[in-house]
């Protein structure tokens, strides 16, 4: 095969706009500290890196659900731990007016006092977590509970939904706000047996004054440990929600890790293969001018 010096100079261009390519990636890789840049410099790393970034992104997002979550349940627990000091401090009023000896305005006191004590576990149950009521159902922003002398605690039957949240990939948990898992049933729940008390403390039957010490005690002792035990509850899916924290940071840490030496660069090993290159160019430039320099005036002479 003849070879000519046409083909001499094409195959140097093809050799040199070959090396030039590769100085000019390692250069924007050294630019841009990252091993791709576009998706045509290899497209099966681009899709591994948008992968983990897709799913960094969603393990973002279930630690911001599980975040709020958390302060959600904290508030929940914060608010019940209010209302059993409430029902405590009305259970000692109960014992107080159960005492026959009391006058009526002695009871009528009391009972003003236990009215007070209601009105302030309806607020204490109307605590709004980031503009949400903690314990309204699935209907967080509409007051759940209101309270009148005539009435007594009332709440809408239809806040009696819990809210699901999502904390992982296909992980849902169920956070207690239903207003009835709080007060219980409206017709035989803790509104209807705070609205019995202040009956019998505002009335002067012996009958009545006898059911403070005696039925409505004993409720009143049900209603507390229910709530304690609705506590506990709280207590437990809150645990579940910071292992869930915990396991999150821990994997979002991990694919952090992997996407960072999948797409950043190593810069003392890219580094020193762009100064090879560098090398390999200039010796090729050195070449090519060999190659380049007959004319035809030096065929001529």
């Amino acid at each position: 095969m003849r070879i000519t010096n046409k083909t001499l100079a094409t195959n140097f261009l093809n050799n040199l706009n070959r090396n030039l390519t590769q100085m000019s990636k390692y250069q924007n890789q050294l630019s841009s500290g990252k091993v791709v840049t576009r998706a045509s410099d290899d497209p099966m790393l681009v899709s591994k890196i948008m992968d983990l970034r897709n799913n960094i992104g969603m393990n973002t997002q279930y630690n911001s659900n599980i975040s709020d979550t958390i302060g959600w349940v904290e508030t929940q627990d914060g608010a019940l731990n209010g209302a059993t000091a409430i029902l405590q401090r009305v259970r000692e009023l109960i014992i107080y007016g159960a005492n026959g000896t009391l006058s009526a305005s002695d009871r009528a006191a009391i009972k003003d006092e236990v009215v007070q004590n209601v009105e302030g576990l309806r607020d204490v149950l109307n605590t709004n977590f980031d503009g949400r009521y903690i314990f309204a159902g699935q209907n967080t922003k509409t007051i759940p509970f209101k309270f009148t002398e005539a009435e007594g605690l009332t709440y809408d039957p239809a806040n009696d939904k819990n809210i699901m949240r999502e904390i992982g990939q296909g992980i849902n948990v169920e956070i207690i706000t239903s207003s009835k898992e709080v007060a219980g049933d409206a017709s035989d729940g803790l509104g209807a047996l705070l609205k019995n008390v202040i009956s019998s403390l505002n009335s002067t039957d012996p009958a009545e004054i006898e059911k403070l010490s005696g039925e409505l005690l004993g409720k009143l002792d049900e209603k507390i440990e229910s709530m304690l035990s609705l506590r506990s509850r709280i207590g437990a899916i809150n645990n579940r929600l910071e292992a869930s924290k915990s396991r999150n940071e821990t994997e979002n840490l991990n694919l952090n890790t992997l996407l960072s030496q999948r797409e950043d660069i190593d810069i003392a090993e890219k580094f020193m293969e762009y100064n090879v290159m560098s090398t390999v160019y200039q010796a090729s430039l050195a070449a090519g001018s060999k190659i380049l320099q007959p004319s035809l005036l030096d065929y001529l002479r």
